[in-house]
């Protein structure tokens, strides 16, 4: 129950009311998003764009810049049955690399998760949660590079192990794996910048 507690202002944080925005306005912009998760590729450009979602951002959270970046795969064969793999960070403008431990911070009354994340659910219902853990040691990269049309990119790479918090649930795709090395990761997508002036 503890973990519900931080996906769902993780997702409210980033996502607003726009869970299911399939990229917007990236569909004319090539976003790459892929690991390899113990040796099997995941990438949203192998998948159908109706069943992606993957986003890039930024906001302000006290006195932060939280920055958080996932891509979202749903199984066509297992609808509405989805992975998510992601990490967020405490961004500094001229700061390119970070570590992917488990950590957060408390903004009010919630706690916004830090480092890599990786779970499935159906639908509405959580199926399996992995997270970074304390002692990780993997390493997350971030760079920007702005287009012509003024618009962001932010981009990089990732490499970190993802460890499960709770016994694995009998529907889980991993359900013999206990232990996720995420590894090969790459990504560039458009930076959704919403932090306050």
């Amino acid at each position: 129950m503890k973990i519900l507690h931080l996906l769902i202002p993780f997702y409210l944080v980033f996502t607003g009311c726009n869970l299911f925005n399939l990229g917007g306005d990236q569909e004319k912009f090539e976003a790459i998003f892929k690991a390899e998760i113990n040796g099997d590729l995941y990438d949203i450009s192998d998948k159908p764009e109706t069943h992606v979602v993957f986003k890039a951002v930024v906001t302000t959270q006290g006195a932060y810049s939280y920055l958080g970046i996932f891509g979202d795969i749903y199984q066509q064969e297992m609808f509405p049955y989805k992975e998510s793999l992601s990490f967020s960070l405490i961004w500094e403008e001229n700061k390119t690399e970070y570590y992917s431990k488990r950590d957060s911070i408390l903004i009010g009354k919630y706690y916004l998760p830090l480092g890599g994340t990786y779970y499935e659910a159906d639908g509405d219902a959580l199926i399996s949660t992995f997270n970074s853990p304390t002692d990780d040691d993997g390493f997350i990269t971030v760079n920007i590079e702005k287009l012509n049309n003024d618009k962001e990119v932010v981009f990089g790479n990732f490499e970190y192990s993802v460890v499960t918090r709770y016994p694995l649930d009998e529907y889980s795709q991993r359900v013999d794996q206990d232990t996720l090395h995420i590894t090969n990761g790459e990504y560039r997508l458009l930076l959704d910048d919403r932090r306050e002036e």
